[in-house]
């Protein structure tokens, strides 16, 4: 099992195994100092389902082809693909992701929130392309060119926490990592959320509503075998011809950040539902259920 896959699945492990020592380590630390103060904390250790739908778009810096044309007669020699055609991005695209996770986490104080997160991640990529047959200004047109983004996703994370009467405030930070199952390599991701919100348990209603933000940094570099992104037309019969054709993309997200609203309901002690929707340039549907124990 790969170091960093073996790491998550210990911090997904890690409420179950914290949970044996209950009854001479009580979590998080400092827990009777901060309920005498009369904050209420959640229970300690907590695995949650999420799924979570998202657009974006997306800037396309180069979009490269490699490979190598046989000859067709004995006496001539071969053609590497980019000899014969031109291939550049036309203006922006963009990105859609399905991801359902599992996520086990543990308050290790009462303002830090430690957890790790395994799931699939199914989605893609679009953009236009501009194909130009070299040394023939005629032959040229647009078409367009998506990337399936499918594979399994791993990482950690951490929630910073604080609180003043029924106002709190957080920050989520998390890295991860997902290893695409057609395409090679992985994309990576930071992703960092700040919020701010009001609890109206005190008032008698089980319910937590606020406001925030989202930063993603996403690295794709992404490249793959030319057969398996599906073109068509001329382009498609020629890459059909193309001995180990290959792609390589480069693509950052247009915008890094975008606005938050959410919620989080109690429906019974220990079981929670948590939604969130991203505005803006970003729309995503974050949905949850949180169980606590």
């Amino acid at each position: 099992m790969p170091q960093r896959a073996l790491t998550v699945l210990c911090l997904l492990l890690l409420p179950y195994s914290t949970s044996l020592f209950a009854e001479s380590f009580t979590l998080p630390i400092w827990k009777e100092e901060a309920e005498a103060k009369g904050y209420t904390l959640p229970e300690a250790f907590g695995l949650n389902v999420s799924y979570m739908k998202q657009t974006q778009d997306i800037s396309v810096d180069s979009v490269g082809f490699d490979g190598t044309i046989p000859a067709l007669f004995p006496w001539k020699p071969p053609h590497a693909i980019s000899d014969l055609v031109q291939v550049e991005p036309v203006g922006s695209g963009k990105q859609m992701s399905e991801v359902l996770t599992l996520r086990g986490d543990v308050w290790l104080f009462p303002f830090l929130n430690l957890y790790g997160i395994v799931g699939q991640l199914k989605g893609y990529s679009e953009t236009t392309i501009k194909v130009k047959a070299l040394g023939s200004e005629k032959l040229s047109g647009t078409m367009p060119f998506r990337l399936d983004l499918n594979g399994t996703l791993y990482g950690a994370g951490f929630v910073l926490a604080g609180g003043y009467k029924d106002v709190f405030a957080l920050a989520d930070a998390s890295y991860t990592e997902t290893k695409l199952n057609v395409i090679d390599g992985t994309i990576s991701s930071v992703v960092i959320s700040p919020r701010i919100g009001y609890d109206f348990t005190r008032l008698g209603t089980p319910l937590r509503l606020w406001v925030g933000a989202m930063y993603q940094d996403v690295e794709q570099s992404l490249s793959g075998n030319l057969t398996d992104i599906g073109l068509t037309g001329g382009l498609g019969n020629l890459v059909g011809k193309v001995d180990d054709g290959r792609f390589n993309v480069e693509q950052h997200l247009v915008t890094p950040w975008n606005t938050l609203l959410g919620m989080q309901y109690k429906l019974d002690d220990g079981l929670y539902l948590l939604g969130e929707a991203g505005l803006g340039k970003r729309k995503s549907l974050f949905l949850t259920v949180d169980m606590r124990f």
